[in-house]
């Protein structure tokens, strides 16, 4: 995933670097492989993968060498968080699979310039390197970093663990599902075909009521907004807001309405949230959504191209690029609802 912050923020030493590990990801990592892609300098993106059994680490060495390729990735530094072994300071835990890294990922081009252990990422974490004995060190205190200053700053949370992280997506009560799943059928069964442009009028006043309203959506506005997101034109549209000021009101949103839409309905906001997180580097926050997306609608298009584009390590910038695009569809089809808004009046 890339880095959950938009500016570079300059690190004293590798401690400092290593404690920044949970703010550049979102959440504290465990039984994980971290990968710290350098690019001039900088971390221009992390990755995270659970720690493999034996027999899967090349497998394992394969799926990295895709995305770092296509990163253009000539530098990378590993870190291994995991419990000690009893086999240490003599062998540091999963040194095998280090070593299967260094030689498949050196062949095509990319250096592992440093790979560490850290136990975790809390403070006074003690850190080995795997290729240079003398080289070890202490954690700061990962929240009185500049990293975790930044990323507090430009609003962003640190979990501490990735199920931390899940549960804001945590669905509403089942009877609370169940209800809104009959009035959507009643709503859907005894209305006529949505129009596009009336619709996105309707989600783009309810992003722009999200600052000041208190309180939950009530029933009737999660079931008419999961109505208009499953119009494709609209849902598409959505995107666009992403290149607006109000983006971290309109991720709210689909938050919100991803605990609360029905299945499959829910498929929708949730791909949305995923795209908004993305684009604006925070890959946790969009894995988190896809697996809700996925598990609402399996199959469905829309969270299969996000899902590809999260996994190849797409550009962020190349998904603003993306809302850019799709904030002029939605331009057109507002523009659209106020000219017939106007010709009805009249």
């Amino acid at each position: 995933m890339p880095s959950t912050l938009s500016k570079p923020i300059r690190v004293r030493d590798a401690g400092d670097l290593y404690a920044a590990i949970p703010h550049l990801m979102g959440f504290h990592p465990a039984d994980s492989l971290v990968v710290l892609v350098l690019k001039d300098n900088l971390v221009s993106m992390t990755m995270r993968v659970d720690l493999p059994r034996p027999r899967h680490r090349g497998f394992l060495a394969a799926q990295l060498e895709g995305p770092l390729l296509e990163q253009g990735a000539t530098e990378v530094i590993l870190v291994v968080v995991c419990a000690p072994t009893e086999h240490m300071p003599e062998e540091l835990p999963h040194e095998p699979l280090v070593t299967t890294l260094d030689l498949r990922l050196g062949g095509v081009g990319i250096d592992v310039v440093e790979a560490v252990w850290l136990p975790s990422c809390q403070k006074d974490a003690q850190w080995l390197c795997y290729l240079d004995i003398d080289c070890h060190g202490t954690l700061p205190d990962p929240q009185l970093s500049a990293v975790a200053a930044a990323s507090a700053h430009e609003g962003n949370v640190t979990f501490e663990s990735r199920a931390a992280m899940a549960a804001i997506a945590a669905l509403d009560p089942p009877e609370a599902l169940e209800r809104r799943s009959a009035l959507l059928d009643e709503l859907m069964t005894t209305t006529e075909e949505p129009d596009p442009r009336t619709e996105l009028r309707r989600v783009s006043d309810a992003v722009d009521a999200v600052e000041h309203r208190k309180g939950s959506l009530p029933d009737k506005d999660v079931v008419a907004l999961a109505r208009a997101l499953a119009v494709p034109e609209v849902r598409d549209a959505s995107m666009g807001f992403a290149a607006q000021a109000r983006s971290r009101h309109a991720e709210r949103l689909w938050l919100e309405l991803t605990r609360a839409c029905p299945a499959p309905e829910r498929a929708e906001p949730a791909c949305l949230l995923a795209f908004y997180a993305y684009q604006r580097g925070d890959g946790g926050i969009a894995s988190i959504a896809l697996d809700a997306a996925e598990e609402a609608c399996p199959g469905h298009s829309l969270s299969k191209l996000i899902r590809s584009a999260v996994s190849a390590a797409f550009p962020p910038s190349e998904m603003r690029a993306l809302a850019v695009k799709y904030l002029a569809s939605a331009r057109e089809l507002l523009a659209g609802a106020q000219r017939s808004s106007g010709r009805s009046q009249s």
